[in-house]
Formats: structure tokens, sequence, C-alpha cells
């Protein structure tokens, strides 16, 4: 079988491709009908995060075909979205890593100061952003400053943040902050085997996808367990908001292919479905040696992310496989980090890739796929329940 969508257009590509690397791509519909999609630059020690403006903005007016940018702005890890005939920014503060807001009423050309609406230091990613009952809901996490879980319980800890949509959503104000829910490391059935701290691993849940299930708030988060010797599941927790106060609690974890990479997560009223891109891992019991590193690979055999996986649920939890958006067979290339954009009848899925690249981490690109009757490659998991 051949991939859905190997064929791609680039969005972006790299100046240079040891010292900036692609990252955090979003897209989003704007009002008047383009896509805008919303990306950084990101650099390696001792650089990192000490580039000014390092999110750009572009806009397509022809399906994803050509790009045109747009506007710069000084927040990272965002995630962009539509109201009141404005686009908004929702991520986090360069260095300082609070979250911060800021609108554009251009399309992306300018944007307002970002003003902070949460003094957390925390971490995100362009995951699900969703609205429900008069609020606008987006995950982040605790970004601790140093630190190893050693497989037990990290310090990275969830929460949610909801924003009132009848107020001026640049008003601190008009934002809330649930509790934080601390990860609760790994079960026991899966404490077997787990790669040594050297390797640079961390047990942890981050860059969840806020959601809404049949009207339940459950955020769906990339999960590590066990360095990552464990791969395939995420973590959910529930939220309960009454407008006034909100609860907030680890629900389960359950089994989800590439749920240890980021995913972004979107639901489709016409097929009634939610739709997602992964990361499988190919084959955990690839040796971690020192070829891998001389290669250029980053991190352990699961930070595999050469292959593209389009997946679909009916509930958020139970996941079937649509198939391929794109791959590649060498394990220092890749496409991760996807975003997804409903387009009528086909899916455009928005990836941090890597071709020809530093690694399979340090992307080169933006690319820019088109899967075409995405509907059409999901079973009809109605049910009967007549006798």
């Amino acid at each position: 079988m051949q991939p859905l969508a190997q064929d791609y257009v680039v969005v972006a590509e790299s100046p240079d491709k040891e010292m900036h690397f692609a990252g955090s791509p979003g897209i989003v519909r704007l009002p008047g009908g383009e896509m805008a999609a919303s990306y950084e630059w990101f650099q390696p020690k001792p650089y990192t995060e000490t580039l000014a403006d390092q999110t750009e903005v572009r806009a397509s007016a022809d399906g994803g075909r050509t790009w045109e940018l747009r506007g710069r702005t000084d927040i990272i890890w965002p995630s962009c979205f539509v109201h009141g005939g404005a686009l908004y920014m929702i991520g986090n503060r360069r260095q300082s890593r609070e979250v911060v807001i800021s609108r554009s009423e251009d399309g992306g050309h300018t944007w307002t100061p970002a003003v902070a609406v949460c003094d957390r230091r925390s971490h995100g990613a362009p995951t699900a952003v969703t609205f429900q009952d008069g609020q606008v809901y987006r995950a982040f996490e605790t970004c601790p400053r140093v630190g190893r879980s050693g497989g037990g319980r990290s310090s990275w800890e969830s929460f949610v943040m909801a924003g009132d949509l009848s107020r001026d959503l640049l008003d601190p104000a008009a934002w809330r902050a649930s509790p934080m829910e601390r990860f609760p490391g790994a079960p026991h059935p899966m404490n077997t085997f787990a790669y040594p701290p050297e390797t640079g691993t961390e047990d942890c849940w981050i860059e969840g996808n806020l959601i809404s299930v049949r009207g339940r708030l459950r955020n769906l988060l990339r999960l590590h367990v066990l360095g990552r010797a464990t791969v395939g599941l995420a973590a959910i927790c529930d939220l309960h908001d009454d407008g006034r106060t909100m609860s907030y609690r680890f629900s389960q974890y359950c089994p989800m292919p590439g749920g240890q990479c980021k995913f972004h997560v979107v639901y489709d009223p016409v097929s009634d479905l939610f739709w997602t891109c992964v990361n499988p891992v190919s084959d955990t019991f690839t040796p971690v040696n020192d070829h891998l590193r001389e290669i250029g690979f980053r991190g352990i055999v699961a930070n595999e992310r050469r292959i593209l996986l389009l997946i679909y649920s009916a509930d958020a939890q139970n996941w079937f496989q649509a198939g391929c958006v794109a791959m590649s067979r060498k394990m220092t290339e890749s496409f991760s980090y996807a975003s997804n954009l409903i387009d009528g009848d086909d899916l455009i899925v928005l990836s941090r890739t890597s071709v020809g690249g530093a690694s399979q981490h340090d992307t080169n690109l933006i690319t820019c796929h088109r899967v075409t009757d995405f509907r059409a490659l999901a079973l009809d998991l109605t049910r009967d329940f007549t006798r």
C-alpha cells in the first residue's frame, strides 16, 4: 500500500538545518475562509528560547498549495483559534513560560502584545482548543526546571485553562485555571523494564488535548512511562466545570497507537468521529547503541517518528487505523507533531518534518499534506442492538 498523502507542499524550510529547527505546527480556518498555519523556529542549547518572535504565521487562500508569510509573534508552543471574527493565539511566553494570549484582527498580519493569563511556569503544544457552554478550553502542564522521575511519580502536573467567551479574552480576569493533577506514575504491571535515566528519558504526561466527548470534557494526554519503554498508551483526565469552579482528576490510561508522541485531536460532526495523526513505533527491540547516535538519531528507539498514521475513534478512547499519511524508511527522517484541519471531504495535515535534516527530532521543514475523502477510510462503527 502507498501512503495516503506522501506528496506534500513545503510551507516553511529552515534557513540553517543545524541551528534553526521547525516546530509546533498548528492550523486553523480564518473567518474569510483562508487557512492559517503557525509554527516556530527553535534552536539547540545554549541558544534555546533566545530567538525573539520565533513563531511565524502563514496563510493560504488556495487550499494549501501556496502559503504567504503574514506575521510573527513571541509566543511559543501556541494553539490558534477563532472567536468573534478575530484570530487568537494561546501558548507560553518565551523563557518565563507563563500562559499568554494574543489577538489578531487582520488575519495574522499584526498581533496585540501577549497578555499573561496564568503565571504558572508551564508547557504545551498546538493541541485541541474546545468551545463549550460559553467557555474556551486549552490544556497545559507545569514545566519543571530539572529532575528525573526514575520511573516513579514525576513533577509534571496537568491543568486546564478556561476562558469566558462573553468577556474580553485579553483580560486576565476572563480566565480560570483548573486544579493541577500530578502525574501518577506507571502502574505496577508495566513496571518490568525501563530505560536507564542516563538515556535522558523522563516519565510524564504532556501536550494534552482538551476535547468534548458527548458533552463530557476530557483531556487526552501524551504519555511517557518507564522512559517510553512501554509505548502506545495515553492518559485521560476528566474536567468538570460549572462556570465558576473546576474539578480535575486523572481517570485512566488507555491504549492508543503512537500515544507516546504528540498528537492533535479533531472532531468531525459529519462522521461523528474523532480523528488524529500519530507516530507508531515499529520495533521496540531495536538496540539502543552508539550507531543510532552516530547517524543523528535523537533519543531512544521509542522516539521513532518516521511513520505518520491516521487513526479515528467514536469515543476518543478506542482507536482504529485509517491508513498511513506519510512515511520514510530512514530512522533520521520524520513526519511528526501533526495538526489537522477538516477541509470539506478532505483532511489537511500540517507536519513537523525532517527530510535531510539534522535528526528525526531536529526537523527542517513544515509540510502540508492533503488526505482526500478521509471519511471513506473509516469503518462503519454503527452498532445494531436488535436481537
